[in-house]
């Protein structure tokens, strides 16, 4: 089994984090904005569906990641429980308070949500793909919490979790591009997450980190041309609302996040100081994207009435701020202690 350094994750990565986060903050402000102050401006549209692109960015990484620091894990003992609770208590133990408050707040007063969705408690409880769950962001933790239960195959066979990409690949296209994607078995949610092409982001992160510890070397002149063109092409295809398949813009994002990262690995000197802002909100990502969406809901609800640009930016440049704020503020009180705790208690 090939090893890979520790420990190189890279400051670069911290600052893709955090500008993730920021973008999806971006995407339901302005959401918000337009929901209840009634205002409309065209490049407003195209920055909030810009922003929207921030998740794409996150599957791709976190797909990398997992693979990249298992190579250092598979032969020590109980690597397989380890990394199954490491996993869990990672995604559950930050998510479930916000989760919960959220599932009890649309209890009581279901009125105070931006929409007329059903919401349901597996989901909002377990993350298991039923219905909605009560924090809107938390579909995308069911397709994360899905990865991580797969990639587990990998700690028993990687071989076996090789051919089971490949597989899972194939099913992907043909029951997303095909005439197969009318069966009805689609329609129940585990198998519509199981499916579903934003999968195919988390399998990019993973081709990705095979590349890198393979030591697979490609140009960098080529890398920097081809992620050029794959920035070019997105912006085309978005900024003209071309669509020519199912995902199209999403899967030419994660392309572009595929050649960022590379490109990042490719200059392992580069640093940036710990005390630095964009760092802190790189390490505090999963903290403000799991409370972001109340406090901007909460302070554009209230927001004095907006008429003009002036004003959206305003509120934009307060509602960054205060994820930020708040956001670490999570990160530091609860989630990076109560996990040190947890995991000193479960894991070996």
């Amino acid at each position: 089994m090939n090893s890979v350094p520790k420990n190189q994750y890279l400051d670069i990565l911290q600052l893709f984090r955090g500008t993730a986060a920021l973008m999806v903050v971006l995407h339901h402000t302005i959401g918000s904005i337009k929901y209840y102050h009634k205002i409309q401006y065209p490049f407003l549209d195209y920055i909030a569906y810009l922003g929207k692109s921030g998740v794409d960015f996150f599957f791709v990484l976190s797909g990398f990641i997992i693979t990249y620091s298992a190579y250092n894990k598979y032969n020590e003992p109980n690597s397989f429980s380890n990394y199954l609770k490491n996993r869990l208590v990672r995604i559950y133990v930050p998510y479930l308070p916000v989760g919960i408050f959220m599932l009890l707040l649309y209890t009581f007063l279901p009125g105070f949500s931006n929409s007329n969705r059903d919401i349901s408690t597996l989901t909002s409880l377990t993350l298991i793909p039923h219905g909605n769950p009560a924090l809107s962001v938390a579909w995308t933790l069911s397709f994360e919490l899905l990865f991580y239960l797969l990639f587990s195959i990998s700690f028993y066979s990687k071989k076996g979790w090789n051919w089971f990409v490949l597989i899972w690949t194939s099913a992907i296209i043909i029951f997303t591009y095909t005439p197969f994607a009318s069966l009805q078995f689609l329609k129940i949610p585990l198998f519509r997450t199981l499916f579903s092409p934003y999968n195919i982001e988390f399998i990019l992160g993973f081709v990705l980190a095979e590349v890198v510890v393979r030591k697979i070397k490609i140009n960098i002149r080529l890398l920097f041309l081809m992620l050029i063109l794959a920035f070019l092409s997105f912006f085309y295809c978005t900024f003209n609302n071309l669509k020519f398949f199912t995902h199209d813009a999403n899967i030419l994002f994660s392309i572009v996040a595929f050649l960022s990262i590379f490109i990042a690995i490719r200059i392992p000197d580069f640093k940036i100081s710990k005390a630095s802002v964009m760092m802190m909100v790189g390490n505090a990502t999963y903290s403000i994207y799991l409370i972001h969406n109340f406090l901007q809901m909460i302070l554009i609800r209230f927001f004095p009435k907006i008429t003009t640009i002036v004003g959206v930016i305003t509120a934009l440049v307060l509602v960054l701020i205060l994820s930020c704020f708040v956001g670490y503020g999570y990160y530091l009180v609860f989630e990076k202690k109560a996990i040190q705790l947890i995991k000193s208690k479960l894991i070996k």
